[in-house]
């Protein structure tokens, strides 16, 4: 279930501010361990990037992958080794099954590297509470494009996903289309092939409830849609993302001795189907 696109470029963000402090350009600021850490409960560990910070002098675009950390998760007193994942260049996995991720667990990570001992620690958040779909299908017409109000009208067939969210929490949905070969939805108004995405994954949000519609929907057929609930750590990164160029400052971070953000995340799942009329 992994992670959404705004994560990730709050990521590329924590890289390159992550070299700031006094000077943004000094060298020996380059070689920071920054961290995107990620567990989510009932999923496996797959989700633990390790990467170094990029100087703003630097002409490199992609942060530098690191493959040849220590690596550890620790839950009630033991700890948990994980291995580079061979397939992804600066990602660590744990393949074991003596390892659940639940709510109320409290992990701590622990990464040698280097010389230096990387700390952090999170606990799990509980899953999404009372979440209801409105509908279990949705039916679109067969007139392709948007509806004539355009881009601010809402769709005018649309299901709602809700969940209770009383201290106002941020909470992030996942769409994603569940069927082998799905039929495309026409959007009319766009050139083919811009609709190719199967899963999207959606800004977190403080509300209580996402519209499902035509516009946020790729292909007719079966979904599921993933409601994840945001644990302090990434809430704080979130709200913090947005830096004035002309006055750059240390990220945010609960990583010890190093940049970037370990935290966790529970959801609940609905499914929906779409249908054409």
């Amino acid at each position: 279930m992994k992670m959404l696109i705004s994560i990730l470029y709050l990521g590329i963000s924590i890289i390159i501010i992550g070299c700031s402090n006094q000077n943004p350009t000094q060298s020996e600021n380059t070689n920071n361990l920054v961290v995107e850490g990620f567990l989510y409960a009932n999923e496996p560990i797959n989700n633990i990037q390790l990467t170094k910070t990029i100087g703003l002098d630097s002409q490199d675009t992609l942060a530098p992958p690191v493959n040849d950390a220590l690596v550890w998760l620790v839950k009630n007193n033991k700890s948990y080794k994980l291995t580079q994942d061979p397939g992804r260049n600066g990602y660590y996995i744990y393949s074991g099954s003596d390892l659940s991720i639940e709510s109320g667990d409290n992990f701590i990570l622990e990464i040698s590297y280097e010389g230096k001992e990387i700390t952090s620690s999170t606990i799990v958040p509980p899953k999404p509470e009372d979440v209801t779909i409105s509908n279990s299908t949705l039916v679109l017409s067969n007139e392709s494009g948007f509806p004539s109000g355009g881009f601010g009208q809402q769709d005018t067939n649309s299901i709602y996903v809700r969940w209770i969210n009383p201290d106002s929490s941020l909470y992030y949905v996942v769409v994603e289309n569940l069927d082998a070969n799905p039929e495309e939805i026409s959007t009319g108004n766009f050139p083919g092939g811009m609709n190719i995405v199967r899963r999207t994954t959606f800004s977190p949000t403080a509300t209580s409830e996402f519209v499902i519609g035509r516009r946020n929907l790729t292909y007719y057929g079966n979904h599921r849609a993933i409601v994840y609930k945001v644990n302090q750590e990434y809430a704080d990164l979130y709200e913090s993302r947005n830096q004035d160029s002309r006055n750059l400052n240390e990220p945010l971070t609960n990583i010890k001795n190093g940049l970037g953000v370990f935290s966790a995340f529970a959801s609940y799942t609905v499914y929906f189907n779409v249908k054409s009329d």
